[in-house]
């Protein structure tokens, strides 16, 4: 089973500036509707590969986009990431 990591983002806006960032950057990143186990203010989530998390990181922070939290999934399992 394939783990992906989650980011959520403060406002839908955010994510989607999130999104653009991120695929300019050259990442293999999608957007989701967000899980119902998660509670946050946007609807949507981006979804990547656990290997693209550090230059999501520095691409983000670069374009100045915030990250509200980051997550783990694993099939249905969902927590937050270390």
């Amino acid at each position: 089973m394939p783990v992906e990591i989650l980011l959520t983002f403060p406002t839908t806006r955010a994510a989607i500036i999130g999104e653009r960032t991120l695929l300019a950057a050259g990442l293999d990143v999608k957007v989701m509707p967000m899980p119902e186990a998660l509670f946050a203010q946007c609807g949507i989530v981006l979804r990547l590969p656990p290997e693209a998390l550090d230059a999501a990181r520095r691409a983000l922070e670069t374009a100045e986009v915030p990250i509200q939290a980051i997550y783990q999934k694993k099939g249905n399992n969902i927590m937050s990431y270390p």
